[in-house]
């Protein structure tokens, strides 16, 4: 299980950096950023299914950190768009949770 967590990671970074070019960042393309995560809720989507059957919460986790990566990126270059400001804030409740309960099922064990 621990080992799908790094091949998830690689593709997901490989998906996210091909799907467009660097300089759409520059220009703070919101649709750059809506494409990430849309990809990104697919298979967040995925990982709470798994994490709900199997227990692994890793995954889903890792997945919620890359979204937070990828709308801090884009929050840094577009402080104005309050509405992503609060989407981001949102996700990074959302994450201290998923970690905080990977946490305490771990020290379960």
């Amino acid at each position: 299980m621990r080992a799908a967590v790094p091949l998830v990671a690689s593709v997901l970074v490989s998906l996210l950096s091909a799907a467009t070019p660097c300089h759409a960042w520059d220009h703070g393309d919101r649709q750059a950023y809506n494409n990430k995560m849309s990809l990104l809720k697919v298979l967040v989507d995925g990982a709470k299914d798994r994490a709900s059957n199997s227990g692994d919460l890793e995954t889903l986790c890792l997945l919620m950190s890359i979204g937070n990566d990828v709308t801090s990126q884009y929050v840094q270059l577009n402080p104005a768009d309050q509405q992503v400001k609060i989407r981001l804030s949102n996700m990074k409740t959302d994450m201290t949770s998923c970690l905080a309960l990977m946490h305490q099922l771990d020290q379960s064990i």
